[in-house]
């Protein structure tokens, strides 16, 4: 059995998880006309936008001719051609130059790795989002990944706990820099190149594979997101 995961889109959607479970799943915004197997609600997706099938314990993506355009892993695909989905795999819809408006994650077992969590009352922070790699002792200021303690420096720390607390949400360059800067008075003074590093010296220290990310991930134009 594999899930469906939304990551970043329209707010109704953000966090819900989708079972794939059928040979064939229509992705697809639902309308009078259509009902998708799996339904999203923004206007850049396609009534039916693509299709998720299943054969011999294998999983495929299709396009099925979408006005607005499927990536997969960041590169775009071609309407009506099977493409095959791994573990982890991206999927963009709704695309924007080199970026989309709605990222999925494809998970192929139920240990999603991300956000099983009931969404807090309005106005109430929740403060302990479940990543199931990913452990914190606030206390001691202390990170463990798979179970092994990782020796951060302060400023790894401080934005690998800022990403945890808004684990699933896409964090602007601008929120990160208050948060893992909040000395600087001016956001300006913190580079574009400054924030790539940190978060690049982070993924080589928390990512299975750091030059293939799939827990801290670029929303080009926005942020990033922890999952």
């Amino acid at each position: 059995m594999a899930f469906i995961i939304v990551l970043t889109g329209n707010n109704e959607d953000i966090g819900k998880t989708f079972t794939v479970n059928k040979p064939v799943s229509v992705v697809g915004r639902l309308t009078t006309q259509s009902k998708p197997d799996i339904e999203l609600n923004d206007e850049v997706v396609s009534r039916r936008h693509l299709e998720i099938l299943q054969k011999d314990d294998r999983y495929w993506i299709k396009d099925l001719g979408s006005t607005n355009g499927t990536m997969l892993n960041d590169d775009r695909i071609l309407a009506g051609n099977a493409y095959e989905l791994k573990h982890n795999s991206k999927i963009g819809l709704g695309l924007e130059g080199n970026s989309a408006r709605i990222l999925l994650v494809f998970k192929e077992s139920e240990d999603t790795s991300i956000i099983h969590r009931e969404k807090a009352p309005a106005g109430e922070y929740q403060k302990t989002p479940t990543v199931n790699w990913l452990n914190i002792d606030e206390s001691k200021r202390e990170a463990s990944i798979d179970g092994e303690k990782k020796k951060l420096s302060k400023k790894e720390y401080e934005l690998l706990l800022f990403l945890y607390e808004n684990a699933g949400k896409v964090c602007s360059r601008d929120e990160i820099i208050a948060a893992v800067w909040p000395e600087s008075k001016d956001s300006s003074a913190v580079s574009d190149a400054t924030i790539d590093q940190l978060i690049h010296r982070l993924r080589g220290k928390l990512e299975p594979e750091p030059n293939d990310p799939s827990r801290i991930i670029s929303r080009k134009g926005f942020g990033y997101i922890l999952v």
